[in-house]
C-alpha cells in the first residue's frame, strides 16, 4: 500500500486557507511468496528421538517420539497470479546405524494436532504429497511422531533425515 500526503494552498479572492488530504492508493503489485518453518525455525534441524527399550525391540508396541514438531506454511499470491502450494516429503533414505543395518522410514507415522496437514505414515518415497493449499493461506500444525516397532532390528542408534518441501510450481 502506498500512502501519499498532499498539502495544497488555495487562493480564493483575498482569503487564504490550507487544505490537507491523505490519498490512499492500493496496488495489486504484491509479490508472490512461500515460506516454511519446521520446529523452531532457523538453521537448526528439528529432531525427534525414539527410545526403544531393549526388552521391547520389535514386539509391536508403538514408541512415541520425544517431542512434537511445529510446521508453519505460508503462501501469498496475487489475484492476477493465483498459486497452489504443495507440501511434499522425502523419506526415501532409511535410518541407518552406520554399520549397514537400516530401518525404513515407513515405520514412522505422525498424528496431526489440527488436521490442516493430515495424519499419516511416511511412504518411503522421494516425493510423498502431504497436502495442497490453494491461494493465499497461512497454516500452522503440530505433528507427534510414532515408531511402529513391529520388526526386530539390531540394537543401536539409527539416524536419518526427512526433508519437507513446500512449493508452488
Amino acid at each position: 500500500m502506498n500512502i501519499r500526503f498532499h498539502k495544497a494552498l488555495l487562493l480564493a479572492g483575498l482569503t487564504t486557507c490550507q487544505v490537507e488530504a491523505a490519498v490512499f492508493i492500493l496496488n495489486d503489485r504484491a509479490e508472490s511468496s512461500l515460506s516454511i518453518h519446521l520446529g523452531t525455525g532457523g538453521p537448526n534441524i528439528a529432531s525427534v528421538d525414539f527410545d526403544v527399550p531393549v526388552s521391547s525391540i520389535g514386539d509391536g508396541t508403538p514408541v512415541s517420539g520425544s517431542r512434537r514438531i511445529k510446521i508453519q506454511l505460508e503462501i501469498r499470491a496475487t489475484a492476477a497470479n493465483p498459486l497452489v502450494g504443495y507440501l511434499t516429503v522425502d523419506s526415501s533414505i532409511p535410518l541407518s546405524n552406520g554399520t549397514g543395518e537400516t530401518i525404513p522410514l515407513t515405520s514412522i507415522s505422525w498424528v496431526s494436532r489440527s488436521g490442516d496437514i493430515p495424519t499419516g505414515t511416511f511412504s518411503g518415497t522421494g516425493n510423498q504429497l502431504l497436502a495442497t493449499f490453494p491461494g493465499s493461506v497461512r497454516v500452522m500444525d503440530w505433528h507427534s511422531f510414532t515408531f511402529a516397532n513391529d520388526t526386530l532390528y539390531d540394537p543401536g542408534t539409527y539416524n536419518g533425515q526427512i526433508t519437507y518441501t513446500w512449493s508452488a510450481p
